[in-house]
């Protein structure tokens, strides 16, 4: 899963919305134990999330299917594309509309920017520029992101054409991310009314 997947499993919480973009920034345990409470609930969802879903079958099979040539990056791949498939089928999971949805991911991260790393500012900045959260299925941004994760990778890799594993296995995908969606927040609210 992506942002926006893992926005819509933190649930309402603002605090778990924000650990929940946090999640790929704060390494390790000391750094999780050093966030306010509400934050490192989030990140520790997020990090959960990552690995009920690489660990899923549906997504493992897929990830096979993806081929030699994707399978090392399948899994970054993948995560932006069930974005997209979020967002394809967004009334499917949720009563907001994604545009309602998506402002409020602005604010939030306006608002509490002084909590953010620098690097994830810069991408608040673009996403709210970019109109991000209600283009995840639009062709030009999937190939931006790509692009962005490409040269942030360093070294070669087809991330930048990564949306040609949609093209290539669209169905599979969404049948996927169908499966997995449902089955991910249900654990992540059984989580979060635990913790």
């Amino acid at each position: 899963m992506n942002h926006l997947a893992h926005v819509v499993l933190a649930g309402a919480d603002p605090d778990d919305r924000l650990g929940a973009f946090l999640g790929d920034q704060v390494k390790g345990i000391d750094a999780l134990d050093a966030l306010p409470a509400g934050l490192a609930r989030g990140v520790r969802l997020h990090r959960k999330i990552d690995v009920w879903s690489d660990s899923h079958p549906a997504v493992i099979d897929l990830r096979a299917r993806s081929g030699p040539y994707w399978r090392r990056y399948s899994g970054v791949i993948l995560d932006v594309l069930f974005d997209a498939m979020l967002v394809r089928n967004w009334n499917a999971y949720q009563s907001t509309p994604l545009d309602r949805f998506a402002r409020g991911i602005d604010e939030l991260l306006a608002e509490r920017r002084h909590e953010l790393p620098p690097r994830l500012v810069r991408f608040s900045l673009w996403a709210r520029r970019e109109e991000l959260w209600t283009r995840y299925d639009d062709r030009e941004m999937l190939d931006a992101i790509f692009a962005g994760l490409a040269r942030r990778h360093h070294r070669p890799s087809p991330l930048k054409g990564g949306a040609v594993l949609l093209d290539r296995l669209e169905p599979e995908i969404e049948r996927t991310f169908e499966e997995l969606f449902p089955w991910l927040r249900q654990r992540a609210a059984d989580f979060l009314a635990s913790a």
